[in-house]
């Protein structure tokens, strides 16, 4: 696909593979045409046909001249003129002559794409039949609808050009990039129209087994998966799902954490993961090579470099902020990095546990409740603000609407002052004085928190969140549904503390909500891990994306059901993990309908 918009977007610099012309009939005839007329033409068609076009200009364009009327000749030369460049040539022919075929009205189309002019470019080409056309011909126009098609956001049709275009190939690596292709196209068609496309028999049996795999989602795990596996086993499409497309096997993988240090129990508990993963990878067994950064980073430069004399497939880590910092500014190395931190740099993958992708999942999830009109409450520290910049981004994009965002601070435990007038009570109780002194009566009113809040956000650790909760309930918005991210969780068996937290909702990770379908798979004791499970969690799924880098690279609607949450990877490079969602009940954490 590189090579397609190269060629035809670039049309001053074009250089192009073999093309040859239509045979459209027999020599020139008429009475004006003499034997020199009839040697002008072959030769300008031979020269043409090697691809030799500065020596054929001249002859075509005396056959031309000649014979206004020959067709063949006519698309020949614009088509000479095209591949040396020349666009003003063609235009000036195209202007000269009303001579049309399907070979002229490709050259025009292929003009006007030159010219991110897609919509003159379909029209030029509505209704033609390309079966009727010679391969080579048939080629271009193909080429001509992949890049069209995907500019006018017809992805479907995009696709069936594409598969198309696999039969004018044998070299696997441009029938890989085409596939790669097809995919891209396809992410952008939503469920309903591939529905009504499935079946279709206007598609090719070909682009209806790509479209079927894109309603199952490529890499989908499961019954959908597999059944679609024993309807198309040797499509092309069924390289792209998981368990079919398992190609980084047996890998040497440098894995740089901070053992030392303040930082030391952090990259255990990481380790750990990765090592219980390793073991239960009974049949790929990568190798794995630890490097401590140290406690500052101080030893990164040397791990860095280190990993990479011992000829390792790739590097995972490192952890901390100093070592993703000394990382910024190492020369980048030829083989894949997978960062367990985030970084302002997008050189490298980013596999992370971020606050702010968390804050703004909730932000998605709150749209998909419909709850558009958020209150945000966070603690005035920075963390607090990265979360609210975060979630309110987020929400904004999507549609929604930021009422108003308050800080408190954490140390005081009373927040009744700042809730009053956030929720909008102080206004409330003003309105109902200033209508009993108009009225001249009393009257018996109740504090009403304001009606343009659909939910709140609270962006909080267990202690805050714990301190907020109630009163919020105290301050008469108990029925404002209240939103957090998995920041607020402190364990399972912490009920009579949890009971603080009445009715909240938050993002959980699998390995956290612990659910009985997730010990029935694991083959480890989830019970036995110890220490802090989400860490745990994103080393044993880092070591899972080690065989599906390259996989999850093509195909950006795969998904792995991993124990830190159903990870995909965005086009930012940026791993993303989609989390459970929960609510507390009475002390206990109920899982909520996904």
């Amino acid at each position: 696909m590189k090579t397609i918009i190269k060629k035809f977007l670039l049309i001053s610099t074009l250089v192009t593979s073999s093309w040859l012309l239509v045979a459209c009939g027999g020599g020139i005839t008429g009475p004006n045409v003499k034997p020199g007329d009839e040697m002008n033409k072959l030769n300008g068609i031979d020269l043409y046909q090697q691809k030799n076009y500065f020596a054929a200009t001249d002859w075509l364009n005396k056959a031309w001249l000649k014979n206004p009327n020959d067709v063949e000749v006519y698309v020949a030369l614009l088509d000479t003129w095209l591949q040396l460049g020349e666009v003003t040539q063609v235009w000036q022919l195209l202007s000269q002559s009303e001579l049309r075929s399907a070979e002229v009205n490709i050259i025009e189309a292929e003009m006007a794409m030159a010219n991110q002019e897609c919509k003159a470019a379909d029209g030029l080409t509505q209704g033609m039949d390309p079966v009727l056309l010679s391969d080579q011909w048939q080629k271009r126009y193909w080429e001509l609808q992949a890049v069209c098609q995907v500019a006018l956001k017809q992805y479907i049709k995009a696709t069936e050009a594409l598969v198309q275009l696999q039969g004018f190939t044998n070299d696997g690596l441009e029938l890989k990039d085409l596939n790669d292709q097809i995919v891209k196209s396809l992410i952008n068609v939503n469920e309903e129209t591939l529905i009504f496309a499935i079946g279709d028999p206007v598609y090719s049996e070909l682009t209806l087994g790509w479209l079927e795999a894109a309603y199952v989602n490529f890499g989908a795990d499961g019954v959908s998966g597999n059944n679609w596996l024993l309807q198309w086993p040797n499509h092309p499409a069924a390289s792209y799902f998981l368990d079919l497309n398992q190609v980084n096997n047996h890998q040497k993988v440098a894995v740089l954490l901070p053992f030392s240090g303040r930082f030391a129990s952090v990259a255990k508990a990481v380790q750990k993961g990765m090592l219980t993963a390793f073991m239960a990878d009974t049949e790929n067994q990568n190798e794995l090579i630890f490097y401590d950064t140290g406690s500052q980073g101080e030893n990164l430069s040397s791990s860095w470099y280190s990993a990479q004399e011992s000829q390792v497939d790739l590097i995972i880590g490192p952890l901390d902020k100093a070592s993703i910092s000394a990382v910024e500014q190492m020369p980048a190395p030829t083989i894949p990095v997978v960062l367990l931190n985030q970084s302002s740099s997008n050189r490298h993958f980013q596999f992370t546990l971020s606050p702010e992708g968390e804050a703004q999942q909730v932000a998605e999830q709150m749209i998909n409740d419909e709850r558009k009109r958020v209150l945000i409450l966070a603690p005035n520290e920075p963390w607090g603000e990265r979360m609210t910049t975060a979630f309110a981004q987020r929400l904004v994009d999507l549609g929604g609407q930021v009422i108003n965002n308050t800080y408190f601070q954490s140390a005081q435990n009373d927040y009744s002052s700042q809730l009053r007038q956030t929720l909008g009570l102080v206004e409330s109780q003003l309105r109902a004085k200033n209508l009993q002194s108009f009225l001249k009566i009393n009257l018996s009113a109740d504090e009403v928190v304001r009606s343009d809040i659909d939910a709140i956000f609270l962006a909080a650790r267990p202690d805050f969140a714990r301190l907020m909760v109630p009163q919020l309930k105290f301050h008469h918005a108990a029925s404002v549904p209240v939103y957090a991210t998995s920041h607020v969780f402190d364990g399972l068996n912490n009920e009579q503390h949890n009971r603080d937290l009445q009715g909240l909702r938050f993002s959980l990770s699998p390995i956290e909500l612990q659910s009985s379908d997730l010990f029935e798979v694991l083959p480890f004791d989830l019970n036995r891990i110890g220490g802090n499970k989400r860490l745990f969690a994103l080393g044993y799924d880092a070591y899972d994306l080690i065989g599906r880098l390259e996989w999850m690279s093509r195909v950006n609607t795969g998904l792995i059901d991993g124990l830190s949450g159903q990870i995909s990877l965005g086009n930012d490079g940026q791993f993303n993990r989609g989390l459970l969602w929960a609510q507390y009940n009475n002390g206990s954490i109920v899982a909520l309908p996904q």
